[in-house]
């Protein structure tokens, strides 16, 4: 076996580096050590490519050549049968389960719930006063996911739901993420016995859900309902727990993720006036009435997110670790090492996308990528499962913010915003601020 690639060495130093501005991070790695480069991390050095040949080379193996990263370390965190931590035959089963609600006609009824979550909370903005887009945008997310993925349409159990599962986001720390000593609970007043309190409470909430369900003989359209009725190639169904573990996955994996990405997109656009009166133009030329379709169809639309996404993606980098040995470039990695695929390198791609630093959608209108040049779900066995709800979201959330409401951009002392670690994805450094207009 090769010996790892080069990197730098004080995993403590380099992880805060990271944490504090992960693209930036990422891309001096990049460019000082070159491609592959091994990043050191508290589970092991990560040996790390940007580069689509390489990044082919880890897509198109064989699944059974990978495990989950750090499946054992968040196992007892997120559950042991959590979809992003299964590997094997487990994983191809559960993800064969829990695909289907979102495709096609499916996730296509959802087109509805979407406007009317935007419209509600946008209503709510104060007129020519400061506000801060982000925590709009989690607001909309977390309320399309309670009612789309969750089928909580009765607004006092939504509500006590919606409490609990912020709690339980709340609780959840990296400290003891990444550390398992730090998993003690010293008498009911550590970080650890918190969270554990809060998931035992969510699960209570969740068990008197279910039963509600299950005694009742319609069944709705949501995720939820849906994988009530699934069976797995022997016939059984998930059980209580996997239900509970997959539908919080589902939420804490569209939550924080799709408002970043909203956030980014309404960012972007109002920051660049040619993208936002091109945008403008587009959006207001379909006819009054709401179609779904036609809005998730239209072309600058879906490249502002495309490059929105592209820009900013909310996965700076990924990980899996190696079952079996790999030829990774001119390496020869023995099985158990970790490898990492920099996503944020692979989109700012001198070669790929010229001017890349720039937001651009125009890039996305003259020329189609491959998924080992444009990656934000990640890709092979492992995609986001949520890729196509996300990118649906994500359009008909602007077409009927932009449709309806006259926001201006406040400019920043500080100058542009750049990306911070939020628990385990990126998104925005500090708030961004817009003001809401009277339209003229």
């Amino acid at each position: 076996m090769s010996p790892l690639p080069p990197g730098p060495g004080n995993v403590v130093l380099s992880t805060l580096r990271y944490l504090r501005a992960p693209y930036e991070r990422m891309l001096q790695m990049a460019q000082r050590y070159g491609d592959p480069f091994t990043v050191p991390s508290f589970l092991g050095p990560v040996v790390t490519t940007g580069e689509p040949a390489t990044i082919q080379t880890l897509f198109g193996s064989s699944p059974d050549t990978f495990a989950a990263f750090g499946a054992d370390l968040l196992g007892p965190v997120i559950g042991e049968s959590n979809l992003i931590i299964l590997s094997g035959q487990r994983h191809r089963s559960m993800r064969k389960l829990l695909t289907p609600p979102f495709q096609g006609a499916r996730m296509r009824l959802y087109g509805e719930l979407l406007k009317t979550t935007a419209e509600e909370h946008a209503g709510r903005w104060p007129r020519d006063i400061p506000f801060e887009v982000h925590r709009t945008m989690q607001e909309i997310s977390l309320e399309v996911i309670l009612q789309a993925v969750l089928g909580f349409s009765n607004p006092a159990a939504r509500a006590a739901f919606r409490d609990v599962i912020l709690d339980v986001i709340e609780a959840i720390r990296p400290t003891f993420m990444f550390m398992p000593f730090l998993r003690r609970e010293l008498f009911g007043l550590s970080a650890w016995s918190r969270f554990l309190k809060v998931r035992m409470r969510l699960a209570e909430v969740f068990a008197h859900e279910l039963s509600t369900r299950r005694a009742s003989a319609n069944r709705g359209q949501d995720i939820l309902s849906q994988l009530l009725d699934a069976r797995d190639d022997a016939g059984a169904p998930l059980s209580d727990e996997e239900l509970l573990i997959q539908m919080v996955n589902l939420l804490m994996a569209g939550h924080e993720t799709t408002a970043s990405s909203l956030a980014w997109a309404l960012y972007f656009v109002h920051r660049e006036p040619a993208v936002r009166q091109r945008l403008l133009a587009e959006i207001r030329a379909l006819p009054e009435t709401f179609d779904a379709d036609a809005v998730a169809h239209l072309p600058y639309l879906d490249a502002v997110c495309s490059e929105t996404l592209r820009i900013n993606p909310v996965a700076p980098s990924i990980a899996r670790t190696l079952e079996k040995p790999l030829t990774l470039g001119r390496y020869e990695l023995a099985a158990g090492t970790h490898v990492g695929i920099a996503i944020i390198v692979a989109h700012r791609n001198e070669q790929i996308y010229p001017q890349a630093d720039r937001f651009l959608p125009e890039c996305f209108l003259d020329h189609s990528y491959s998924p080992f040049e444009f990656l934000p779900f990640g890709g092979g066995a492992r995609r986001c499962i949520g890729a196509a709800f996300a990118m649906y979201e994500l359009k008909i959330v602007l077409y009927t913010i932009l449709r309806k409401h006259n926001l201006r951009l406040l400019p920043d002392d500080d100058g542009p915003i750049s990306a911070v670690m939020r628990n385990t994805t990126a998104g925005p450094s500090r708030p961004i601020l817009m003001v809401h207009e009277k339209r003229s």
